[in-house]
């Protein structure tokens, strides 16, 4: 069997392989059983059904194996797909190794149940995923290089194309690290990006710029393991997880460290980012900008544009394999992850259309340059977000084009339509079924149950090509996909998005009001949530009624607290109305959240009476939410507890208000 010699073959060229092992678990058995004793190096096994022997984890682990470099790969995907936990392993993985892949049977796949559906689907069993499945085998037929192995057919590998030797990375700085170590220890910047793909080195970089920097270096990033090959590379560099390091920073600003070194930068929330770095004479950032993550985009668009001096250096050539590595040119073009290309065109007139997903199979172009530019404009896209976009139940897609190209996307989603009685648990705190994002929302922290139980349909995606922005293209698209929402006789249409002004003027003009405002940051974009609706009919605008004003009121204690100015007029009105009323019942009889009812509680602390659980609730009002203080005064034993006596003194108070 010519499986052993590959393996010396693949190391003199940088390469990774990848094998598709292709029927049912028998199958998938009898080849592993021939494999395991040719495969000399530590192997891992991602998914069930592991022998005994073999190192294996579950999927959802997989994004821990970020900064480790793995062998050989067994990748079991015979019943469900992840595409995020395959792409974080094939960036662990180093030259010389094969990828084995097990799959169903390859005529039969299309029809068969995904059980990584669940993660993905608001169905509440696991689909087929027929346009996956179909791209899956379009984009590996593709690329001769590939082994395929299905039950009763030849087990043969594919002869490789002429490659020269690979020279392996021998711990010196590459051309692009030289290049960037000179100017970072040369021409001093304060904050420094270094931005790249998966096994570019990144890491590698800043442990070298540690080793040559005279003064002390601190090093934090997600996690220590996954800073291990920086740590390695720079001695004697300190490690701190980081919002320990923040909090000391805060108690006591740092002397004498001269530079702080991120490691996978977009995987910590932008806000604690940005107060991080403030406490550092010089910074840098390290990440990935495409991959798994879905961050990296994001942290281009919005972080580092946010920063009033920013230095940006990318990476662009492997260093974990070669350039010409088979596995990772079949991922990209499996998960879309190459940079879209900006089209070239000049255009004067487009020409907007409504997108199936049945276009995967007769129009596959089209359809991966809307999912790519959608990738090119927002930092929250994922291979999850591919998987749902060809798949999922209840997509609405639509584009803009120039001839044949596409000059801008728009993605909406079906929500609501929840029955009454599930819909008021939602508002009750006591179920969250999947999907539905701003009905639920606005049905759990507007309170108000009716927009679960409505029809509607969400904005999820849009994005516009630089070059033809500017031109009324996404409000042209926007107006056209509202006016398909109407015909069809949904009760409103929804948007959420991260608040800044221009975006918010954006939707107004399209014709939505804001009807919610989150007090939390966005963890990667920075903003505070805003959502925003349209409605169509006369139940939709009651609800819209009931929220504008339910912001207005509640708008001017957020104000309080975040120190902005909401974008609606704001009211101080501390009567108790019939929505507050609603509210205090959520809180006292059933299991709202403390926070979603706070300003009603703000709104009654004053005309409660003067019982131990009354004064508790004052003083948590007046200590600024402060629960580890208020647990202390009244020898609470923690959160739980103080939340039952803060029920209870609103049940109190509305026993007495009832009589």
């Amino acid at each position: 069997m010519p499986f052993s010699s590959s393996i010396s073959s693949m190391q003199g060229a940088g390469i990774r392989r990848l094998l598709i092992v292709s029927g049912d678990t028998d199958w998938h058995q009898q080849v592993i059983a021939e494999i395991l004793p040719t495969l000399r190096s530590p192997l891992l096994w991602v998914g069930e059904s592991a022998p005994q022997e073999v190192r294996s984890i579950a999927p959802h682990l997989a994004k821990g194996l970020l900064g480790q470099e793995l062998g050989h790969v067994v990748f079991n995907a015979a019943a469900g797909f992840h595409a995020e936990a395959l792409a974080a392993v094939l960036g662990a993985m180093s030259a010389g190794h094969w990828l084995i892949l097990l799959v169903p049977d390859w005529e039969q796949w299309d029809s068969q149940p995904d059980l990584d559906s669940l993660r993905w689907s608001e169905q509440p069993e696991p689909i087929a995923t027929p346009h996956f499945v179909h791209h899956f085998q379009w984009i590996t037929l593709e690329q001769p290089e590939i082994a395929i192995w299905k039950k009763n057919s030849e087990k043969e590998i594919p002869a490789l194309k002429p490659r020269p030797e690979w020279l392996r990375p021998n711990g010196l700085p590459t051309t692009e690290q030289t290049h960037i170590l000179h100017a970072l220890l040369n021409d001093k910047q304060p904050i420094n990006v270094v931005i790249g793909e998966r096994g570019r080195g990144k890491s590698t970089l800043a442990g070298m710029l540690a080793e040559r920097v005279k003064g002390k270096c601190w090093v934090t990033g997600p996690s220590k393991m996954a800073t291990q090959v920086l740590l390695q590379q720079g001695d004697g560099v300190e490690f701190y997880a980081p919002d320990a390091l923040l909090e000391q920073c805060r108690q006591q600003a740092p002397k004498g460290i001269d530079w702080l070194l991120i490691d996978e930068a977009a995987a910590i929330p932008a806000p604690m980012l940005r107060e991080l770095i403030a406490f550092f004479p010089q910074v840098l950032l390290t990440t990935t900008v495409q991959g798994y993550e879905g961050t990296g985009r994001g942290f281009l668009l919005k972080f580092c544009a946010s920063l009033p001096s920013c230095r940006t250096f990318f990476l662009d050539l492997p260093m974990r394999w070669a350039i010409s590595d088979p596995v990772d040119s079949w991922l990209k073009s499996l998960l879309l992850f190459d940079e879209p290309q900006e089209p070239q065109v000049e255009a004067i007139e487009f020409q907007s259309k409504k997108l199936s997903q049945s276009e995967w199979l007769s129009c596959p172009k089209t359809m991966c340059d809307f999912y790519t530019l959608l990738t090119s404009a927002h930092y929250k896209t994922t291979p999850l977000d591919l998987r749902r976009l060809m798949d999922g139940v209840g997509n609405h897609l639509y584009g803009s084009f120039a001839g044949d190209v596409i000059a801008a996307a728009l993605w909406m989603v079906d929500e609501g339509g929840l029955d009454e009685p599930l819909a008021k648990a939602v508002w009750a705190g006591e179920r969250r079924p999947k999907g539905s994002l701003v009905a639920q929302s606005l049905a759990a922290h507007g309170g108000q149950w009716q927009a679960a139980a409505l029809c509607s349909r969400r904005i999820s995606r849009i994005a516009v090509y630089p070059t033809w922005r500017r031109q009324g293209l996404a409000k042209s698209l926007v107006i056209s996909a509202i006016q398909q929402a109407q015909e069809e006789g949904l009760d409103f249409v929804s948007v959420s998005f991260g608040y800044t002004p221009e975006l918010y003027h954006f939707w107004q003009q399209c014709g939505f009001e804001l009807v919610r405002f989150g007090t939390h940051l966005e963890a990667s974009s920075g903003c505070y949530t805003a959502m925003a609706m349209l409605p169509f009919n006369a139940h939709s605008r009651s609800l819209l009624d009931k929220l504008r004003l339910r912001l207005r009121r509640d708008g001017y204690f957020i104000q309080e607290k975040l120190k902005l100015q909401l974008p609606v007029e704001v009211v101080k009105d501390l009567s108790l109305n019939h929505d507050d009323w609603d509210e205090l019942h959520g809180f006292a009889y059933f299991s709202r959240p403390l926070d979603v009812s706070i300003y009603a509680l703000i709104r009654c602390a004053d005309k409660l009476s003067n019982s131990v659980d009354a004064y508790a609730l004052k003083d948590f009002l007046n200590e600024g939410n402060n629960i580890e203080l208020l647990c202390k005064k009244y020898n609470i034993s923690g959160r739980k507890a103080l939340i039952s006596i803060l029920r209870k003194a609103v049940s109190d108070f509305i026993k007495h208000s009832e009589k």
